[in-house]
């Protein structure tokens, strides 16, 4: 259990840290990140990239607020479950909203990116929450 504890933890950081940076630099450097990302055309206004970072610096932050936040110790593993149960949603339909961009020749590819890496940690989480890993980790 404890091994198994040790890879959500991991998991669990890796997810807050990618989105929680990703955020940032949208946020703060909204040109450079999508550039980093091999998008060419940039949105215009060129602010609209920022409005996205914020949803998105807001999904990684939540999953240090699990673990760090004033009900980690009362009621750890609900809240974790619960959060898992609402990202997994929001990562699930930005993938499927972005794949459907890309096929329809609206997005471009490098796009696929965000959607291959938000349907992978919504997978994980999803099957994590069926087999209640959470729990088992406890």
């Amino acid at each position: 259990m404890r091994k198994l504890r040790r890879l959500l933890l991991l998991y669990h950081y890796i997810a807050g840290a990618t989105d929680t940076g990703t955020g940032l630099l949208l946020l703060f450097a909204p040109a450079m990140a999508l550039h980093l990302m091999g998008v060419s055309t940039l949105p215009h206004p060129l602010w609209y990239a920022s409005y996205i970072g914020v949803f998105v610096l807001c999904v990684g932050a939540s999953y240090f607020a699990v673990l760090r936040g004033p009900f980690a110790r009362s009621a750890r593993a609900n809240c974790w479950r619960t959060q898992w149960m609402v990202t997994a949603l929001i990562r699930s339909g930005i993938a499927i909203f972005i794949l459907a961009q890309i096929a329809t020749g609206t997005m471009q590819m490098p796009w696929i990116t965000v959607a291959m890496t938000d349907g992978f940690y919504a997978l994980i989480q999803w099957v994590g929450l069926y087999k209640n890993w959470i729990a088992l980790a406890e």
